[in-house]
């Protein structure tokens, strides 16, 4: 049985008399806000009250937070509330990529713009990593994940080169259409094929990002957005998202400039590929934030490889355009 654990955050409530920014980057309005000293983010299922106990949650506990949670995109049953502001989240062994990332991370300039780890935790024979909860300081927020990169798998995934009759009934089931006459002829494809087939119907093959998931106030959260791929119709969520607010937009274009130069700045980050990782923009009426999160497939590269994050990927160079996707991201905002 593992010991109990210690509540990580206190905090107190004062007035801020101008917006601010936190020392986490979020930009705080003019309102009273719990002041914390690194409130970050896991992704998911996210947001829970302020509650002490011993992790993970009891069934009765679930039950009382389950109207407070948000589910954008993917990992159902993957993260647990921990303590009054840090999340478990679920892996599926002792040894873990995610982990790593963290402590590395943790110890550079770029770390405020990742959730805070805490710790690894084994519990009743499962592995968690403990983060804090980024949106214990929001109420009722608007939310967007936005999956990062020119492409969502590893290189080791498609590093196969064996042709799959399975692959390529699930192409024409998807889009009868998309199969070449030599494909058509043999009947099979390879993974590699697959998989980019898969992405070229998205916004990851054109801008290097796509939007997964958007939560607007007092709203069901929209996931089925992958079909959502041109510049114009990320402009168009994005306005949706925005609804207007200005300060909103101003706040979120200078967090992510500073993520952009942070991240150029990192060792960290010259040497490992961000796959599968996501930014999580969230705001209300006090506070603006955005956020790096979910790096289960962020890997090192080869000795004597230095990746850029912009240059186009091909086998082997490992890159996976997240600065691209990061330009980009920016541009749009800057015309909505």
């Amino acid at each position: 049985m593992m010991k109990e654990l210690k509540t990580m955050r206190r905090f107190n409530i004062r007035k801020a008399k101008k917006p601010r920014e936190d020392k986490t980057g979020a930009v705080v309005m003019n309102v009273l806000i719990p002041h914390m000293q690194h409130v970050e983010n896991s992704i998911g299922v996210l947001a829970m009250s302020a509650l002490d106990l011993v992790a993970p949650a009891t069934d009765v506990f679930l039950k009382y937070r389950q109207a407070k949670w948000i589910q954008l995109s993917g990992h159902e049953g993957a993260f647990f509330p921990a303590g009054p502001d840090t999340v478990w989240k679920k892996r599926m062994s002792k040894d873990c990529n995610e982990v790593s990332a963290y402590r590395q991370i943790m110890k550079e300039d770029v770390r405020d713009m990742v959730p805070v780890f805490m710790q690894e935790v084994e519990y009743a024979g499962h592995y968690y990593i403990e983060l804090d909860d980024l949106l214990h300081r929001f109420k009722d927020p608007c939310v967007m994940d936005i999956k990062m990169g020119c492409r969502t798998f590893q290189e080791s995934e498609v590093s196969n080169s064996t042709k799959r009759k399975d692959l390529y009934e699930k192409m024409i089931s998807l889009d009868p259409n998309e199969p070449t006459l030599e494909e058509r002829a043999v009947g099979a494809i390879t993974k590699l094929r697959y998989m980019q087939f898969r992405e070229s119907s998205s916004s990851t093959s054109t801008c290097a990002f796509r939007i997964e998931g958007i939560k607007l106030k007092h709203s069901e959260p929209l996931i089925n957005l992958k079909k959502v791929k041109t510049a114009d119709e990320i402009r168009s969520k994005m306005q949706e998202f925005l609804h207007g607010n200005t300060h909103v937009k101003l706040a979120l274009i200078k967090r992510l400039q500073n993520l952009r130069e942070k991240f150029e700045c990192s060792a960290f980050f010259r040497k490992h590929e961000i796959i599968g990782s996501s930014l999580l923009l969230i705001y209300d009426e006090q506070t603006v934030g955005a956020w790096m999160i979910d790096f289960a497939k962020t890997c090192p590269v080869p000795d004597g490889l230095v990746l850029d994050h912009r240059s186009a990927w091909r086998v082997g160079n490992h890159e996976d355009g997240y600065l691209t996707g990061l330009d980009n991201l920016l541009q749009i905002l800057e015309e909505c």
